[in-house]
């Protein structure tokens, strides 16, 4: 197997209007780290003046966000959190969150693949 030392998976809760600035802002890291972006709703914690909310049975209010994920090396993870956070501030509440996880094991399908055709 091959994998790449010390990987770090960077997720970050976007809202959809900083999209664009948050995609320039990472293209203009180099490298390139690559990213996946998936549409994601859900609930805050209600922080701050007047974010109090109490759901009923039958009344939820979701909020819209983008969910960015990409893995990079871990020293690379701190400036890419860094970038993604002035890129999609807003100064509003539900701006989002960014957190980090360790990538236990990072594997490119392409040269896994060459791998094992080569072995057969």
């Amino acid at each position: 197997m091959i994998t790449e030392p010390d990987m770090t998976l960077v997720t970050a809760l976007i809202k959809p209007q900083v999209e664009g600035r948050v995609i320039r802002a990472l293209h203009d890291l180099s490298p390139f780290p690559g990213f996946s972006l998936t549409e994601v709703r859900g609930q805050g914690r209600g922080r701050g003046a007047g974010g109090a909310y109490t759901a009923t049975e039958y009344d939820f209010a979701y909020h819209a966000h983008l969910k960015l994920q990409m893995v990079c090396p871990t020293e690379t993870a701190p400036a890419i959190c860094r970038m993604i956070a002035i890129a999609a501030w807003t100064g509003q509440k539900g701006d989002g969150v960014i957190y980090t996880t360790p990538a236990t094991s990072f594997v490119r399908i392409r040269e896994m693949g060459v791998q094992a055709h080569e072995a057969s």
